[in-house]
């Protein structure tokens, strides 16, 4: 095992959200550092049993994984020095293998740091089974304009059309509140409207969560922090220039009014409740029976996922 005793934080939310922007903000304190995305730690938390030692079974499959992961590839850590590492496990928990990734990529990346992080989107829908294993982890989500954010999404990321990202959106969200009132003291919501309007604030704010006190250095120096990107990152160019609320509104010239009530319809009353005001009248009738459906779709996805890997951890 590496290092000192660290903290847990898990950084997640909607994609185009500003979670890029947030780690970096975050990880330029001197006393915390959140390693990139990566399926292989949300692989090892939900899939691996949580209350015994992992079976020869089990490390033969993570060493898999850690083989095949091209985002856990392109991390800026020493993969030889880490495979050799991982070669000699004989019994080890979930947690000391997640723990053990994460002190790996402190030591070539801010030695002392206290919190020590991962970014993945999938933490804001299974929050709670993180908290299974990391009782104490403390857990930060994004939360953006879900107009805002599908607009971008449309933009950036073809695998999505509206009605994908908009339902993408909605189940976020909707754990995200759940979450919240689950974990009130261990819970953090970064609007992504007021992180860009008022970065320093927010910033305060997310370090008295974290019972840290402030640093100047984590926005003087967040755009220079490369050490905690992909090597491949390619899609967050805005993150190396000055933060601006300039992309807060760029929806409303982007999205035509029947996207817009398209998206709204399909998030219900979703939207209200995380805290942004609807624009277009309410879907009616057959259209907004069809609206429900695809919402309750979603969630039921969700729910035998989440089962699913619960279930998995033991």
């Amino acid at each position: 095992m590496y290092g000192p005793a660290m903290d847990h934080v898990f950084l997640s939310g909607n994609q185009r959200s500003g979670k890029t922007l947030v780690q970096l903000i975050l990880a330029s304190h001197p006393e915390i550092t959140i390693s990139p995305g990566t399926n292989v730690i949300a692989k090892v938390l939900f899939e691996m049993p949580r209350n015994r030692p992992l079976s020869e079974e089990n490390l033969r499959k993570f060493r898999q994984v850690l083989q095949k992961d091209r985002k856990f590839k392109a991390w800026r850590i020493d993969h030889r020095a880490y495979q050799a590492h991982v070669a000699k496990y004989t019994k080890v928990t979930t947690g000391e293998v997640v723990d053990d990734i994460m002190k790996f990529f402190r030591e070539q990346t801010k030695p002392n740091a206290r919190y020590v992080g991962n970014k993945k989107g999938c933490y804001c829908k299974d929050g709670d089974l993180v908290k299974r294993v990391y009782p104490d982890a403390k857990l930060i989500f994004l939360l953006r304009d879900a107009r805002g954010a599908v607009s971008s999404m449309l933009e950036t990321q073809p695998e999505h059309d509206l009605t994908s990202a908009s339902l993408m959106w909605f189940m976020k969200a909707r754990r995200i509140r759940a979450l919240k009132e689950e974990f009130p003291s261990d819970v953090f919501v970064c609007r992504y409207e007021e992180l860009v309007t008022d970065p320093e604030r927010t910033s305060r704010a997310m370090c008295s969560f974290l019972g840290l006190e402030y640093a100047p250095e984590m926005l003087a120096k967040y755009r220079t922090n490369d050490a905690i990107r992909h090597q491949t990152d390619t899609t967050h160019h805005e993150t190396y220039e000055a933060i601006t609320t300039s992309m807060i509104a760029e929806w409303k010239e982007k999205l035509r009014p029947e996207q817009v009530a398209a998206i709204e319809g399909i998030l219900g009353s979703e939207l209200e409740k995380s805290g942004y005001r609807p624009e277009a009248a309410p879907a009616k009738g057959l259209l907004r029976a069809r609206y429900r459906a695809m919402r309750a779709r979603e969630y039921l996805d969700w729910r035998i996922g989440w089962e699913t890997k619960r279930f998995k951890m033991g």
